[in-house]
């Protein structure tokens, strides 16, 4: 594993315990298990307030900036699939996944991992996502 994401493993995991990693297809794949998600959210009809979610890290990381984030299959908002999301089978985690479109929009880092742009700051970001619903 790469110098800087064991460095921002440990930093997801001061927040995410549970966090888990995998390299897979050349990336970097990190779960979070029980990710909050603000009211409104549902899994098959069913209303959640945690969920797992995981996103990719590609190799030029932190060169270049994450993109998307992966929520289960059969996610919905007050009944309505979300925009600017598919479904998809691409998160090497169990299970069917929703994919979201989603990126910072400013992404600065630095050497120190503990300043500017990191992975905690990254997933801390998802919540802005699902606060608009769907």
């Amino acid at each position: 594993m790469r110098p800087r994401i064991v460095e921002e493993l440990a930093l997801l995991r001061e927040t995410y315990p549970d966090v888990q990693h995998l390299e897979a297809g050349g990336q970097d794949w990190f779960l979070l298990p029980a990710y909050p998600f603000p009211e409104g959210w549902r899994v098959n009809d069913q209303p959640i307030n945690t969920a797992p979610v995981c996103f990719p890290v590609n190799a030029a990381y932190p060169g270049t900036n994450p993109y998307s984030f992966s929520t289960p299959a059969g996610i919905s908002f007050e009944g309505r699939l979300p925009t600017n999301s598919e479904a998809t089978a691409a998160p090497p985690f169990a299970g069917a996944w929703h994919q979201f479109s989603w990126q910072p929009e400013q992404w600065l880092p630095t050497a120190d991992v503990r300043r500017g742009a990191n992975l905690l700051v990254w997933t801390r970001g998802f919540r802005a996502r699902l606060k608009e619903g769907a």
